[in-house]
């Protein structure tokens, strides 16, 4: 078929939810089978929203968060994504003249700033996470090790100025020691040096692909349930997301959607059997955008969807604004989210402006 997509092609078309096959969430074991989370501003972009919604009117722009997660349990602890580097002026030359030109950043302390001002212990520290490998989440890492998806450094190297066109640092895959998750085709546990990178949190851990939620390949991190790291491919190689458990018994989860969809229009609100408001990725001049594999990417974003669709599942995107001023901020954390009714309040702006867009086609 062509590379040249209309905006009402259907291969944008959202996806149906009874597409998606479901595995059960394992059940807690006990309270301890949690981690908590805690959600740190990093820094801004200005953005065009015609690249993030096909409903966007105009060339109207709005400012986009990228925000990172401090994952704890125990006495280990995860960073999840680390924002804008504060130079982006010093980003690879395609990025510089690429990205940056459409996207005004507006750079901030990233995460470790406000970590040391509360005084987090730094040798809690065992693993940096990149949902994915692009210039708004790879601030430089304080973790002795960065835990990639599958693929990505393949799509990396050799990293600018070695490849000219490259938006990877040459000097960041020198400097730091990059651990990836097996590819999709791995069967049986890992035997790699991934199956053993810490936090472990407990011994015996066998890592391993499984079948969970929505999704085909996700692994159990601690080997409790409280963490999956999950394959979600299509805005780029190797993006991932992170579904974490933040109470238990009963058991309600976080789930780090990353950059699989740009908007909360893309994945909400969740489709009724009367009728589906979502909006497909937004298509330019023919090019679908912010995603290298659209129809995968389409994929990914009903995974978003299906998993909202559960009462106690709360999705929050890596630059998912709406979430500001809602859920508290670090040193506070995301377990209460349910009891406070967080999931309902930042939806309520999008359920409202579907609504509106409904009642004008009617009209």
């Amino acid at each position: 078929m062509s590379d040249t997509y209309t905006q009402d092609d259907q291969r944008l078309k959202p996806v149906p939810l009874d597409l998606y096959s479901w595995t059960p969430l394992p059940t807690s074991n006990s309270k301890e089978d949690t981690v908590k989370i805690c959600i740190i501003p990093t820094s801004t972009l200005t953005v065009p929203v015609k690249e993030f919604s096909a409903f966007a009117k105009g060339d109207e722009r709005e400012d986009s968060p990228c925000w990172s997660f401090l994952i704890e349990k125990g006495d280990e602890a995860i960073l999840w994504d680390m924002g804008l580097r504060e130079d982006p002026q010093n980003a690879p030359k395609p990025i510089v003249d690429g990205p940056l030109k459409e996207f005004i950043p507006h750079p901030g302390p990233g995460p470790v700033s406000p970590l040391k001002e509360h005084g987090f212990d730094f040798g809690k520290l065992k693993l940096v996470v990149f949902s994915h490998q692009h210039f708004d989440h790879t601030l430089p890492s304080p973790a002795p090790s960065i835990l990639l998806g599958p693929g990505s450094l393949e799509s990396m190297r050799p990293g600018f100025p070695k490849d000219v066109n490259s938006a990877w640092p040459a000097s960041w895959l020198k400097k730091y020691h990059f651990v990836e998750l097996p590819d999709k085709d791995t069967t049986g546990l890992w035997t790699s040096e991934v199956g053993s990178q810490p936090p472990t949190s407990t011994s015996g851990i066998q890592r391993k692909w499984n079948k969970v939620g929505c999704f085909d390949r996700g692994v159990d991190w601690f080997g409790d349930g409280s963490l999956w790291f999950l394959d979600a491919p299509g805005h780029c190689p190797g993006h991932i997301m992170a579904l974490c458990r933040v109470t238990a018994q009963p058991d309600t989860y976080i789930l780090l959607g990353g950059d699989a969809s740009h908007h909360q229009g893309l994945y909400l609100p969740v489709p009724t059997e009367q009728e589906d408001l979502r909006s497909p990725i937004p298509v330019i001049d023919g090019n679908p955008q912010l995603a290298l594999n659209p129809e995968l990417a389409t994929y990914t974003i009903g995974q978003l969807t299906r998993m909202s669709k559960e009462d106690n599942i709360m999705a929050i995107l890596a630059h998912e604004g709406q979430v500001d001023g809602v859920v508290d901020k670090y040193p506070g954390d995301l377990s209460l989210w349910q009891e406070k009714g967080w999931k309902a309040k930042k939806e309520e702006d999008v359920k409202r402006q579907a609504d509106a867009r409904k009642n004008t086609t009617r009209g």
